[in-house]
């Protein structure tokens, strides 16, 4: 691990010995799993959901997963009881047994209706593109378009839902183009609600994520004084902390739950002592 992570993980095990919460959030696809054939193959390691499991039952560390998947998939896929989950790429959020309404999913729902037919048109055209549609967006996904005609394909789309400029909001994903109603819930705000529910008077948070939707989340960890994570070579510039993929990332879990380990026992990590 770089050592630069490696003294960003001691600097939040030491404040969380002094007293901080923890908030430690991931996107899912390409981030705690790799990017596989199709969404429905992504499947969280069971090392991985152990790791997500000690760290949620550990005091003061809350954990959760931010993914532009629905909720109910997200949570179904992920199965950690005491975790936050923020599905739609922000604009679904559960705080444990606590549904978060958006206050406007009235006015979301129809739009986003409005909207299927002009897309499935635009990528019909589009030999292995295909449209997941979820309670509040819409996913193009074209893992299995020809490289060559993907340029085309995001052109199409944007043509496409030009007539609703203004009230959508357009996102790269991983092989992915994520279209929600732009009602000003993000990954970045879906942050900072779960921690203003945490609550007590410092909390620092830990951010994952592996492409361009996850750009605000990574900002709003740098910005609250926490760490940002990039994973992948996709990962955009906001992440401080870069690893080139998820099994990289479920080592530096194992380094982080020995870390807080090491802490409860009064004792330096051995790293800190070479």
């Amino acid at each position: 691990m770089r050592r630069g992570l490696r003294a960003a993980l001691a600097r939040l095990v030491d404040a969380r010995r002094r007293g901080t919460s923890l908030v430690l959030l991931f996107d899912y696809d390409g981030t705690l799993v790799p990017i596989v054939e199709h969404p429905s193959m992504a499947v969280l390691s069971t090392e991985t959901r152990y790791r997500l499991e000690q760290l949620a039952s550990t005091p003061s560390i809350f954990i959760g997963v931010v993914s532009g998947r629905a909720i109910d998939d997200l949570r179904d896929r992920v199965g950690v009881e005491d975790a936050y989950y923020a599905g739609t790429s922000g604009l679904e959020l559960s705080f444990g047994s606590i549904a978060i309404v958006q206050p406007e999913r009235a006015r979301a729902v129809p739009l986003v209706a409005a909207v299927v037919m002009p897309i499935r048109q635009a990528i019909s055209g589009h030999a292995g593109a295909w449209m997941e549609q979820k309670p509040l967006g819409l996913t193009v996904h074209y893992r299995d378009v020809a490289p060559g005609q993907i340029d085309a394909l995001r052109a199409d789309v944007t043509d496409a839902i030009g007539p609703f400029s203004g009230t959508l909001r357009v996102v790269e994903g991983a092989m992915a183009i994520e279209i929600t109603p732009d009602l000003g819930w993000t990954k970045g705000t879906a942050l900072r609600r779960i921690i203003e529910h945490v609550g007590g008077t410092a909390v620092l948070p830990l951010y994952a994520g592996d492409d361009t939707n996850d750009a605000d989340a990574l900002l709003e960890a740098t910005d609250l004084g926490g760490v940002a994570i990039g994973i992948g070579p996709r990962a955009p510039s906001q992440a401080r902390y870069r690893l080139p993929d998820p099994w990289s990332l479920g080592c530096v879990l194992d380094v982080l739950l020995d870390m807080l380990v090491d802490s409860s026992t009064g004792e330096s990590p051995s790293w800190l002592n070479s």
